[in-house]
């Protein structure tokens, strides 16, 4: 439960610190008094998203700091999750910047928005007036139904949403490759021309490199046979051989007397081997040297062959032998195509009907939850004063005979609901959001916030004005209810309602105030006599009468 909150500097509150207890805790104040900024707070607290436009205007931040017990595996799992230290209870610390450089901290470690949001529906849950917009919008039904049996629900939605991305895949691959048949059945015939080109070429790796090496040797064949003779006859016939190997003789002879000469002997030696293998090969490289004219029209030919086919495709050899095996496979797809997207589609219906397994196993989880919250319904209706509620939650399922309909399947499964009621006996049922009246509105929602709170043991139920509208017997009525809920779980209410009111165990008046042109928000804890007061002021025209003090008192004992 929520134990204490720590407001500064958010909208018109400077410093405030408000403990809460268990039970029922209600905040009256007149309108505009700042009851609502308190919970815009304690929102915050609660993972919404920050509006720097809330720091007070004096400052440069405000800190909204909240102290929750654990009461939850849950929130111990996702503390641990995400490497949070904790002991009984967590601090969330919510600092908004002017300069958008906002803060989240639990215990005085930095964490993320998706964390609190994560920690949050295990925490409280906030209901305002406005929550009952919920009930017109059918859209929001399925998540209502959901939130009685998240963990049950969530365990059964992860395994549907995992079949559906299985689904999705085969779906996109077997539309992908039927595309591509299509798309390449226009192409074949350029497929296959293109290959029949590129095979009458017998392309290999490095065979132009190797073919313009050799055009440059014939072209300069003179000035290499003029050279290789003039190198030869230098080594050969000028005896630099001959005197090298009387050198390398003489070395030799004196090598055993010193290292140093062991190592001369040695270069002289390699020296001497190394210049005969090159003698050697000057000689081999004048024997093969061949000019032959037509050997070089040849390759001048397949070089200019080899450079129109690059040019032409814009791709080097190393490339175009790659593109080469691209069409083989292309032309081997097409033509097995039918094959290939019979296998496809099998793949497709695999994974459409094990997708639907899991949807109606789904659908079948929540029927069963729907029926157990309609009978809470109608018998807290009832106990609310609408005598002769009916209610009911009805499934528009889809069909499944098309595995090519991938519409009916949504990220949270393929079920539409709608809620009926009927008010009055011997009417028909009816939708919720076309028939049902604001104060009708009201107590359903209400009657789906106390259900939730039993079923989900949400340790805080805040209440926001959800009473508006509601007088008389009827208001009464909703007060012992939220009482009730009160006794399994904490309540915070801001209520104008002084039926309401009389039920809390713990009274704050919130008061606004001006100090030095200033307005600034106060906060009271208050005495029995405070509250009868307090209460006496709601049911007075106008200034408190003794007779109003007696109503409130006869609230307060007879709540």
């Amino acid at each position: 439960m929520l134990k204490k909150i720590t407001i500064k500097n958010f909208a018109i509150i400077d410093d405030i610190k408000l403990d809460f207890y268990g039970g029922m805790t209600v905040l009256t104040g007149e309108t505009g008094a700042g009851k609502s900024i308190i919970i815009d707070a304690i929102s915050l607290l609660l993972g919404e998203r920050a509006d720097k436009t809330m720091i007070r205007s004096s400052a440069n931040d405000a800190i909204i700091s909240g102290i929750f017990t654990i009461e939850s595996q849950e929130v111990k799992n996702i503390l641990d999750y995400n490497h949070l230290d904790y002991d009984s209870e967590i601090e969330i610390t919510r600092i908004l910047s002017k300069d958008n450089q906002n803060i989240i901290k639990i215990n005085n470690q930095r964490t993320t928005l998706k964390t609190v949001n994560d920690l949050a529906m295990y925490l409280a849950d906030i209901h305002s007036q406005f929550d009952n917009n919920q009930l017109i919008n059918p859209e929001n039904y399925l998540n209502l139904i959901d939130n009685f049996r998240k963990d049950k629900v969530k365990q059964y939605l992860s395994n549907y949403q995992e079949k559906l991305a299985e689904y999705k895949k085969a779906y996109s691959e077997y539309k992908s490759l039927v595309s591509k048949k299509e798309k390449n059945l226009e192409q074949l015939d350029l497929f296959e021309y293109q290959l029949d080109e590129l095979k009458t070429l017998a392309l290999s790796e490095n065979e132009l490199e190797q073919l313009i090496e050799k055009v440059n040797v014939l072209d300069n064949i003179d000035k290499i046979n003029f050279n290789l003779q003039e190198s030869f006859a230098l080594i050969d016939e000028q005896g630099i051989l001959d005197n090298l190997y009387t050198v390398k003789s003489d070395i030799d002879e004196i090598a055993k007397t010193s290292k140093d000469f062991q190592e001369l002997s040695t270069r002289i030696n390699n020296i001497y081997y190394e210049l005969d293998d090159i003698k050697n090969t000057i000689e081999s490289k004048q024997e093969t040297l061949d000019y032959d004219p037509n050997e070089l029209e040849t390759m001048n030919s397949r070089i200019n062959e080899l450079e129109k086919i690059q040019k032409k495709y814009k791709k080097n050899i190393s490339e175009l032998i790659e593109y080469q095996d691209y069409l083989k496979a292309s032309i081997n797809e097409i033509e097995n195509f039918d094959e290939l997207i019979k296998i496809r589609e099998d793949k497709l219906a695999n994974t459409y009907n094990i997708l639907v397994t899991e949807a109606k196993q789904l659908t079948e989880l929540r029927k069963t939850i729907a029926k157990k919250v309609t009978t809470e319904i109608i018998k807290t209706l009832q106990e609310l004063e609408i005598k002769h509620a009916d209610f009911a939650i009805e499934f528009n399922e889809p069909g499944f005979n098309d595995k090519f309909d991938d519409s009916i399947f949504k990220m949270d499964g393929v079920d539409n609901l709608e809620f009926l009621i009927s008010t009055n006996k011997g009417e028909p049922l009816k939708s919720l959001a076309k028939t049902a009246s604001g104060g009708e509105m009201s107590r359903v929602m209400l009657t789906f916030k106390t259900i939730f709170a039993s079923s989900q043991r949400i340790p805080t139920i805040i209440f926001d004005e959800i009473d508006t509208g509601i007088s008389g017997y009827i208001a009464k009525q909703i007060a012992r209810k939220i009482a009730e809920t009160a006794k399994i779980a904490q309540v915070i209410s801001i209520t104008h309602i002084p039926q309401v009111v009389a039920q809390g165990t713990n009274h704050i008046a919130i008061r606004k105030e001006v100090v030095n042109n200033k307005t600034k928000i106060k906060v009271k804890y208050l005495s029995y006599d405070e509250r009868v007061e307090e209460i006496a002021k709601m049911v007075s025209a106008e200034e408190v009468t003794d007779s109003a003090r007696s109503i409130a008192k006869e609230l307060l004992i007879n709540p």
